[in-house]
């Protein structure tokens, strides 16, 4: 039996689109298996780049908040006890998240397309840090050469 190949479909939005609408769509359990590949790679990145995204993903203390609330399935009173914040304090970070990204993390469908932009960042970051691993090994193994061929000629 050979590989099963995956489907491939076309993300392309409307430029009017907004943040929520890309996010809702590309991160979705329904599409993201059959979207995420090489081709639609540059689209993810740039949905993810967007400065709302990096600003919940580039603040710890907002990031550690959301693992806790989806360690504790949502639930408020849980996760506000867990970590030993205030209701409101922990409601005003989730809201926080709703703002920048239209996500409402007490929602569960939307609790899991932001897992899904989670893991799939967390893909694209180790993607890159190893090609840059690589550019950088084959960059001194060229520098190498080089010289070697300096000290010979």
């Amino acid at each position: 039996m050979g590989r099963k190949k995956l489907i491939v479909c076309n993300l392309s939005f409307d430029d009017g689109a907004t943040i929520e609408e890309k996010v809702l769509s590309m991160f979705a359990p329904e599409n993201l298996i059959n979207c995420f590949s090489e081709k639609n790679y540059e689209q993810y990145k740039k949905v993810i780049n967007h400065a709302n995204i990096q600003m919940i993903l580039n603040d710890p203390e907002l990031m550690e908040t959301i693992y806790t609330f989806f360690d504790n399935n949502l639930n408020t009173t849980t996760t506000s006890e867990k970590t030993f914040m205030h209701r409101n304090t922990l409601n005003y970070r989730i809201d926080k998240v709703r703002r920048l990204s239209g996500l409402n993390l007490k929602l569960f469908e939307h609790a899991i397309v932001f897992k899904n932009l989670i893991i799939i960042n967390n893909i694209i970051n180790e993607y890159e840090s190893a090609l840059g691993e690589k550019k950088s090994k084959k960059k001194a193994k060229t520098a190498k050469k080089e010289k070697q061929e300096t000290v010979t000629a």
